[in-house]
C-alpha cells in the first residue's frame, strides 16, 4: 500500500488526458455551475466592499478601516489550517454551500442595522470577522474539489479564467456601485451581497461530482499536510515564498498607495479608483494568459512571477503622474495574481486528493494571512518614511525573494534526482 503523503495521485498515473480549454470547460455543467456561483458572489463582494470601506472610513476614520482589514484577515490565521481539515474530512460540496449560507447570515442584520442608521464599527469588525472565518473553510473546499470537477490536467485553465472574471467582475461592480448608490442607500449592498452568497449556494448545490469515500478509517490529521510538502520541495519553498511577498506586497499596498496618490500625485479618491483599475485590469490579463499557455512547472514559475513587481512597484516609486502609477499598479497585479494561480494549480496538480484539502488550506492561509501581517509589519513604515522609498525598497525586496526561491527550488529538486540515481529514489518526482 503506497504512503498517501508522498503517492503520486492516481489521476496522474494514467494517460493525461487533452487540456479541454477555457471555453471547453465551460461546457462542462459541474464547472459552469461553479463558474456561475463565483460570478455572483463576486458581483456581491465588489458591492460589499464599498459599502464595508464607507462604512468603516464614516464610523471610525482612518482606524476604522484598519481594524475592518485587520478583522477580515485574522481569521484566515486562526482557521485556515482547520478549513483545510475539514476539506478532508467532510464533503466539500456541502461545506461550500454551508460557508455561504452563514455569509448570507451574517450580512442580513448588518443591512438592517445600516438601513435603520445604528451600524456601529464594532458591528462591522465583528462581521468582516465572521466573513472571513467562513471564508476559510469555503476557500480549501473550493479549491480541493476543483480537480474532480476538471481534471488536474484543466486546473490551471480554470483558476485562470475564474480570476480573470473576478476581476472583471470586481471593476464591474465599482462601476454599478457608483450608478446604484444615487438612487439606493449604500447599506443596501450588504443585502445584495448576502444575496449573491445565496444564488452562490443555489449554483454549488447543481454539482453533480462527488467525492470518492476514502479508503481508509482514520480521521485526517493536521500534520500531513505539512509533510505532503516535504517531498514535493518546489511547492513547500512557494508557500513560504508567497508569505514572504505577499507581506511586502499587501503591507506597501495597503499603507502606501493611498498615501502616494493623495500626497505625491495630489488626487482624490478618483485617482485611487483608477489605480485600483489598473490593477484590476492586470489579474484579468494575467487570468486571460495563463488560460491560454500551460506552464509545465508551475511552483517556480509563481515564484519568478513576484520579479514582475520590479516594473510594478518601480513604476509607482518614481510615478510623476497617476497614469504611471496606473501602468505600475497593473505590472505589479499581473506578478501577484499569476503567482497565486500557478502555486494553487501546482498543488491541485501534484498532491494527492486525500491531503489537497489541507494544502490548499495551508495556501490559502498564507495568501490571506499575510495581508494581516503586511498590515502590521509594513504598512506602518508610511508613518515615518516616505511613500516613494517604501515602493523602491519593495521593488527591489520583492524580485529577490522570487529569484531566490526559485533557485532554492531548482537546487532542492536536483538534489533530490541526484539521490534519486544513487540509489535512494524518491517516492514522488
Amino acid at each position: 500500500m503506497s504512503d498517501p503523503v508522498t503517492a503520486i495521485p492516481d489521476e496522474l498515473r494514467t494517460t493525461p488526458t487533452r487540456s479541454a480549454g477555457a471555453l471547453g470547460l465551460l461546457r462542462r455543467h459541474d464547472f459552469r455551475s461553479l463558474y456561475l456561483a463565483v460570478a455572483a458572489s463576486e458581483i456581491g463582494d465588489a458591492l460589499h466592499y464599498i459599502a464595508l470601506m464607507w462604512f468603516a472610513f464614516d464610523a471610525g476614520g482612518p482606524l476604522g478601516v484598519v481594524a475592518v482589514r485587520l478583522a477580515d484577515s485574522v481569521p484566515a490565521l486562526v482557521f485556515g489550517l482547520h478549513g483545510g481539515l475539514a476539506a478532508d474530512r467532510w464533503d466539500r460540496r456541502r461545506m461550500m454551500i454551508g460557508a455561504d449560507l452563514a455569509r448570507a447570515a451574517v450580512l442580513v442584520p448588518v443591512g438592517v442595522a445600516g438601513l435603520v442608521g445604528h451600524l456601529p464599527l464594532a458591528g462591522l469588525v465583528v462581521a468582516a470577522f465572521l466573513l472571513e472565518t467562513a471564508t476559510s473553510y469555503f476557500a480549501p473546499a473550493y479549491g480541493a474539489l476543483l480537480p474532480a470537477i476538471v481534471e488536474r490536467t484543466n486546473v490551471q485553465q480554470a483558476n485562470a479564467l475564474v480570476q480573470g472574471t473576478a476581476q472583471a467582475l470586481s471593476v464591474g461592480g465599482w462601476a454599478l456601485a457608483a450608478a446604484l448608490v444615487a438612487v439606493l442607500p449604500i447599506s443596501t449592498f450588504f443585502a445584495v451581497n448576502a444575496a449573491s452568497f445565496v444564488i452562490s449556494a443555489a449554483f454549488i448545490a447543481r454539482l453533480r461530482v462527488r467525492r470518492a469515500r476514502a479508503t481508509h478509517v482514520e480521521p485526517p490529521r493536521l500534520h500531513e499536510g505539512f509533510a505532503a510538502l516535504r517531498p514535493r520541495p518546489s511547492l513547500a519553498v512557494g508557500v513560504v515564498v508567497l508569505g514572504v511577498a505577499v507581506t511586502v506586497s499587501s503591507g506597501t499596498w495597503i499603507g502606501g498607495v493611498p498615501t502616494l496618490v493623495r500626497d505625491a500625485l495630489h488626487h482624490g479618491a478618483g485617482g485611487f479608483s483608477f489605480v485600483m483599475v489598473g490593477y484590476a485590469l492586470g489579474s484579468i490579463v494575467s487570468g486571460v494568459l495563463l488560460a491560454r499557455v500551460p506552464v509545465r512547472r508551475k511552483a517556480p514559475a509563481s515564484q519568478l512571477a513576484w520579479t514582475l513587481y520590479l516594473p510594478g512597484y518601480g513604476l509607482m516609486a518614481l510615478a510623476g503622474s497617476l497614469w504611471v502609477a496606473v501602468a505600475g499598479a497593473f505590472a505589479a497585479a499581473l506578478g501577484q495574481s499569476s503567482a497565486v494561480v500557478l502555486l494553487n494549480s501546482a498543488a491541485q496538480e501534484e498532491v494527492p486528493d486525500s491531503l489537497l484539502g489541507r494544502v490548499v488550506g495551508l495556501i490559502s492561509l498564507t495568501h490571506r494571512g499575510a495581508h494581516a501581517t503586511g498590515l502590521l509589519l509594513v504598512s506602518p513604515l508610511f508613518a515615518f518614511v516616505a511613500p516613494r522609498a517604501v515602493f523602491v525598497g519593495a521593488a527591489l525586496a520583492l524580485p529577490v525573494v522570487g529569484l531566490v526561491g526559485a533557485a532554492l527550488s531548482v537546487g532542492l529538486v536536483r538534489g533530490r534526482l541526484g539521490r534519486g540515481r544513487s540509489g535512494h529514489a524518491p517516492r514522488h518526482p
